[in-house]
């Protein structure tokens, strides 16, 4: 494994505390990880959310991306890839005050192409709100 549990909370907190715009997520935390598993939360804050007061769809679009990528680092092979495809499908929505879990899960990594489940669920009722999935390249 490249990296250990803590090694890849430090890796997290060098995304989120740079100048780009991955430092939308600096008020998540991970959770837990488990090989080719990671699962994160956040708190919906207003810096979150579009004009209807709900979780914007491109930062939930940020964070299937930013999970998935976790997810993989944290496997035997630790290569973050490229992405190729990302779709995500919007079930419900989260509101200000509400916290979120960011599930992501690696469910096949071959020799070149990755492929990852991301579920983002209402921490107090595990409420779906939107399902991603992210397809990465990661060469050869």
């Amino acid at each position: 494994m490249g990296f250990t549990v803590e090694t890849l909370r430090e890796a997290m907190k060098y995304m989120v505390e740079s100048q780009g715009f991955d430092r939308v997520l600096r008020k998540m935390k991970l959770l837990s990880a488990t090989p080719g598993k990671v699962v994160c939360e956040m708190k919906v804050e207003e810096e979150h959310t579009n004009r209807g007061g709900t979780l914007h769809g491109g930062l939930t679009a940020t964070l299937v991306d930013v999970v998935s990528t976790t997810a993989l680092l944290y496997t035997e092979r630790a290569a973050p890839g490229v992405s190729v495809d990302m779709n995500i499908t919007y079930t419900s929505a989260a509101k200000i005050g509400e916290e979120i879990l960011i599930t992501a899960e690696i469910l096949k990594q071959g020799r070149n192409i990755a492929f990852a489940s991301v579920d983002l669920t209402n921490k107090a009722t595990g409420k779906l709100i939107a399902q991603g999935r992210h397809t990465k390249y990661l060469g050869s």
